[in-house]
């Protein structure tokens, strides 16, 4: 299944969008080399004909304007590989990230050392 969205997948729910997109960027990074290959080699085919298609497009003015548009949104027609095969490693991710953001709630700051320090 092609997974075009982040807010649709259940491990990522309790998450706000800044933190998803966090989590689906360090799963990425730690995919197998194989798989990170596949992924890489998915993005270069849909960039390539992505831009090869512009090539076709008639006038100066339009052909401008369509790598204008084609330069800002192509990232929203790679994310969906990205998310699709870096979707089996989520979960870890999420529950490494929740641990994560659990420890920094409950490390002591300065000020709670300070406050130790003056009542002793």
């Amino acid at each position: 299944m092609l997974w075009f969205s982040s807010k649709n997948i259940e491990e990522l729910q309790e998450f706000s969008p800044n933190e998803r997109i966090f989590i689906i960027h360090q799963a990425a990074k730690d995919m197998p080399f194989g798989r990170r290959a596949v992924a890489t080699v998915l993005k270069l085919i849909l960039l390539i004909a992505l831009f090869w298609s512009l090539l076709y497009v008639p006038g100066m003015i339009w052909k401008i304007l369509s790598l204008l548009a084609v330069g800002l949104l192509y990232p929203l027609v790679l994310f969906p590989v990205t998310l699709t095969l870096a979707r089996p490693y989520l979960k870890v991710h999420a529950q490494r990230f929740k641990a994560n953001r659990e420890y920094a709630r409950n490390e002591p700051g300065s000020d709670n050392n300070s406050s130790d320090e003056e009542s002793q």
